[in-house]
């Protein structure tokens, strides 16, 4: 199961395989699904495996219905982005913050 093609987590995932040195056409893929969401909502019924991000795949894994395999992924990039001329509100401060902050463990150099 992946993201449909186009979509920025299956575009890492493939990046990666070609890494690998696998061709991502050799993959059986039984599910494209629209959503991350969707996708470990499909694993979590049993229905195969994937890649996702270890923030959607949590409530899972905290749940015991998904189990992570040890495999080294490139770590992935966003962006934050807001109109230049609007005023932000206390939430979109709170989630810039939440979302700036090092992982923990870590430390900003």
């Amino acid at each position: 199961m992946l993201r449909e093609p186009g979509s920025g987590t299956r575009s890492v995932f493939e990046a990666a395989l070609r890494d690998f040195g696998v061709p991502s056409g050799s993959l059986r893929i039984a599910l494209e699904l629209p959503s991350n969401e969707a996708v470990r909502a499909a694993v979590e019924a049993g229905l195969g495996a994937t890649a996702i991000s270890a923030s959607v795949a949590a409530p899972g894994i905290e749940a015991e219905l998904l189990h992570q395999v040890p495999i080294d992924l490139p770590e992935r990039n966003f962006y934050v982005v807001r109109h230049l001329e609007r005023h932000r509100s206390k939430a979109a401060e709170a989630l810039l913050a939440m979302v700036t902050m090092p992982p923990k463990g870590t430390r900003r150099v």
